[in-house]
């Protein structure tokens, strides 16, 4: 097992809202070697095993608190289980691209962005927390091409000429929701029949962003109509044991726990976003339980908020 080592990142004192355990057994053994920690030297170890409010977006569940005792630290080294999901091709020199990525990767952790590279044979999505996507096989540059051509454009364009920030956002909706299939579906290793079934994925969930134009924020701009389909119930069942299980959910999720009739519900580009990365959900049936239009202003309920 492979770890990162994020030095002096957490506060030695603790953070509200990330819930500790004590690490015990050989697995010490393991977590000294990872930090390179002397012999004679004293490290408690605590994993995260629960985050709450803005945490969340700064840790992994899994991670490892490194303590030294005799050392008045303000802050503590983390180490961070490598979670990369990769393909590479065998007419590919990986060894040639692991020192790019993994400035890429301290970039992405140090600046908490989401991080994105993309060469003729080597294609990589890095998020805040530095688990990366990495595609790396010749023709690497024409996966995804619609949605990486909004942020890494390799045509021809003016220089004039610059992507409208709504393709931007649809682009970046659509390679989040990958990335967060391939890391919850693969153990590591992707293959190349993984690229090609999530090339229409790719391409529903920007399209589908994209038509929502230039909304953003969390203002409540987007009208979200909620299907009635008995076939959408799973979904929304698997959402509301999120929410009952304390993970961050947005808005509309918590809406419609509590107002099971909702036929629309006014919601945010935000709100609209997190939901069309559910969209690899197995329990994501058809084109969704939803759909997201614009508000008219001509239309008798516009000044309502839900219905």
């Amino acid at each position: 097992m492979d770890w990162i080592v994020l030095a002096q990142f957490f506060p030695s004192g603790g953070i509200d809202g990330v819930f500790e355990e004590p690490v015990y057994g050989v697995e010490i053994d393991v977590l000294r070697d990872a930090l390179e920690v002397g012999l004679t030297d004293e490290v408690l170890f605590h994993r995260i095993v629960r985050t709450r409010g803005r945490a969340e977006d700064w840790f992994v569940l899994g991670d490892v608190v490194c303590r030294r005792l005799g050392l008045d630290e303000e802050k503590c080294d983390v180490l961070r289980e490598m979670q990369d999901r990769v393909y590479i091709s065998p007419t590919v020199d990986s060894e040639a691209h692991e020192e790019e990525l993994e400035s890429l990767r301290r970039e992405a952790i140090e600046r908490h962005q989401w991080q994105v590279h993309r060469v003729s044979s080597w294609l990589t999505v890095i998020d805040p927390q530095g688990r990366a996507l990495v595609v790396a096989c010749p023709g690497a540059h024409r996966r995804w091409r619609k949605v990486l051509e909004q942020l890494v454009p390799r045509r021809n364009t003016s220089r004039a000429a610059k992507t409208p920030s709504y393709r931007v956002s649809a682009a970046w909706c659509a390679l989040k929701t990958l990335h967060r299939k391939f890391l919850d579906e693969s153990d590591g290793e992707l293959t190349m029949s993984n690229l090609r079934n999530s090339e229409l994925l790719a391409l529903i969930v920007y399209e589908h962003r994209e038509a929502l134009g230039k909304f953003a924020g969390v203002g409540r701009s987007v009208k979200m109509v909620k299907y009635r389909s008995v076939r959408h119930l799973p979904f929304w069942e698997r959402c509301f044991r999120m929410l009952e299980a304390g993970e961050r959910v947005p808005f509309p999720v918590k809406h419609v726990y509590k107002h099971r009739v909702t036929k629309w519900v006014g919601v945010s580009a935000d709100d609209a976003e997190w939901m069309l990365c559910c969209s690899w959900w197995p329990e994501w049936v058809g084109r969704g339980p939803v759909r997201f239009e614009k508000f008219s202003k001509e239309c008798k309920y516009a000044s309502w908020t839900w219905k």
